[in-house]
């Protein structure tokens, strides 16, 4: 069994910086592209029914899901993650982060909404590091 690489690393981290400009600056397609074809994406720890809650498994989940996220942020969301805990060997990996999410502006328009963790399953595909599946937990209000 092979050990991760640190260029497996940076891969991972860079993959995560994709994922994020994408989401906050409604890159619809670099999102989804961000996950294996059949990957799933989980937002838990939202009130039943919330729009960016539930479980998005899928391409075309995973595109209606970051529409939706961007007509909701209208470009202002903006999350920041750390603590990355990557491990993993060979083709495979696991990742747990810190996230904070704000809405971006100046003054009272900057705003910070949420904090949570998310646990990732990743895979190294012929294209790169890819999640297969991507959960995040919000932290209680």
């Amino acid at each position: 069994m092979m050990s991760l690489t640190s260029h497996d690393y940076e891969e991972i981290r860079q993959l995560l910086a994709r994922y994020n400009f994408a989401i906050d600056f409604g890159d619809i397609d670099s999102w989804v592209q961000t996950f294996t074809s059949d990957g799933v994406f989980r937002c838990l720890g939202l009130p039943d029914g919330a729009p960016l809650g539930g479980t998005h498994e899928g391409e075309s989940a995973l595109r209606t899901y970051a529409e939706t996220h961007f007509s909701i942020s209208q470009g202002r969301a903006r999350h920041w993650n750390w603590n990355l805990l990557i491990e993993g060997n060979n083709d495979s990996a696991t990742m747990k982060c810190y996230l904070n999410a704000y809405s971006g502006g100046q003054g009272d328009s900057a705003l910070f909404r949420a904090t949570g963790v998310y646990r990732d399953r990743l895979s190294r595909t012929d294209e790169g590091w890819r999640f297969t599946e991507r959960e995040v937990t919000i932290d209680p209000a």
